[in-house]
């Protein structure tokens, strides 16, 4: 009697064993079976588009800093020399800006900084004024009207000579191409002020400015 139940409880332990064996087994092998699968989106990438612009003015645009030599440094749009109240009426030239970089763009004139600012005697009987090519609103072509060149001159925001003068310009404009929804064409004007013809401390002295033209990413 005694020795069957020693019998029973030893099978009982044995099974008890032998399952947790087996359940060891189970976990052991799942460790080792490490089934794995991938997929990779490769090659990503960011790519900045381009700025700058053309100046009609034998010059390139410059990044970051204006310039003052060099490439970016344009040559003068307006010279007036030797001029008097009996010979001069007006001087007049143009400036041709186009979008030649990726992105859109827009743009300002301004004669804002000590690099641009007038300088001389004679600018308070000078005018300066500054017209594009649109007659359709909202840009009907006055960029600058003509005003004494006494001081700096606010900055403008440009148009550009779409259908519709946008003050956003569409990228990829080439130089040479001065009309459109790249580009304008910006008329120059210096002309005597109503002080010029009596004003005779004016002979002998002179007047210089700069005429800034920035381009900004949209």
């Amino acid at each position: 009697m005694g020795t069957g139940r020693k019998s029973r409880r030893s099978l009982r332990v044995a099974l008890v064993m032998g399952a947790m064996l087996a359940g060891t087994a189970v976990v052991g092998w799942g460790g080792l079976a490490a089934w794995s699968a991938y997929t990779e989106n490769a090659g990503n990438s960011a790519a900045a588009g381009t700025l700058s612009h053309a100046n009609g003015m034998t010059c390139v645009s410059s990044l970051g800093v204006v310039p003052t030599s060099g490439t970016g440094f344009c040559t003068a749009t307006i010279t007036i020399a030797g001029v008097d109240p009996a010979n001069w009426a007006s001087t007049i030239n143009t400036i041709k800006i186009a979008n030649t970089g990726s992105l859109k763009s827009t743009f300002t004139l301004s004669m804002g900084t000590a690099l641009q600012a007038p300088t001389g005697s004679l600018c308070a009987d000078v005018t300066l004024g500054v017209t594009d090519l649109n007659i359709v609103a909202p840009d009907l072509g006055t960029v600058w009207a003509p005003t004494a060149l006494t001081g700096t001159f606010t900055a403008t925001s440009l148009y550009s000579n779409a259908g519709t003068p946008s003050l956003s310009w569409t990228g990829g404009g080439a130089a040479g191409t001065w009309t459109g929804v790249t580009a304008n064409t910006f008329t120059v004007t210096a002309a005597p002020g109503a002080g010029f013809a009596t004003h005779s401390a004016d002979a002998g002295t002179s007047c210089t400015f700069g005429l800034l033209f920035s381009q900004t990413a949209a």
